[in-house]
Formats: C-alpha cells, sequence, structure tokens
C-alpha cells in the first residue's frame, strides 16, 4: 500500500533570484509538494522533510531551477523511503500581476 503525504502552503522567505533586488531582500515563496512512500517499518518523518525544505533555502538559490536541481539530488538520498515526489515552488511577490513558479518531478527506480 502507498500513502501519499502533502506538504500545503508552506510560506517562508528567502533569498532567491538573480535579480539584484532579490540577491539583496528576502522574499516570501511558498512550497506545495506531495511524497509517495510504501507502507514499510521506516515511517517518513514530516516534520525532518519541513525542516529540510525549509533549511536548503538558506542556499540563497540564484535560479529556481537551482533548487529544481538541488531537490533532485538529494531529496531521495536524504529520504530514501520517498518513491515519488513533486515540489512546486513559487515566487508569491516578484510581479504585481502573477506569481511564477517552477515544478519537480520525481520518479524513483
Amino acid at each position: 500500500m502507498e500513502y501519499h503525504i502533502a506538504l500545503e502552503e508552506f510560506e517562508l522567505d528567502c533569498i532567491i533570484g538573480i535579480l539584484p533586488v532579490e540577491r539583496e531582500k528576502a522574499q516570501k515563496i511558498r512550497i506545495d509538494a506531495e511524497f509517495v512512500v510504501e507502507k514499510s517499518e521506516e515511517f517518513l518523518d514530516y516534520c525532518l522533510l519541513k525542516n529540510f525544505i525549509k533549511d536548503a533555502f538558506d542556499k540563497e538559490f540564484q535560479l529556481l531551477e537551482d533548487a529544481h536541481d538541488y531537490f533532485l539530488a538529494t531529496l531521495p538520498k536524504s529520504f530514501p523511503q520517498v518513491k515519488t515526489f513533486w515540489i512546486k515552488i513559487t515566487k508569491l511577490e516578484i510581479f504585481s500581476d502573477c506569481k511564477v513558479a517552477i515544478t519537480t518531478h520525481y520518479k524513483g527506480v
């Protein structure tokens, strides 16, 4: 049996972007994600997972794509019980008339 664990509307302030204003002042982003795990003895500690995601943004990524690459490379190693996942990172304040987002999809073997 598989379980889908969601992290919804997780907002935090971070430095992300290449524009000068984005490098000087933290901006609000929102994280939405879903993680698929198989029922096993090793459960997914979603508090650790949330903190892992939060701590990743201390790296002050230049591009949304950099954050994308980071999660694809590190999350499966840090949380091997996660079989598939998607993460959507949304910049909430970069434009007044729209939001900008990137979605990462991972399917394990």
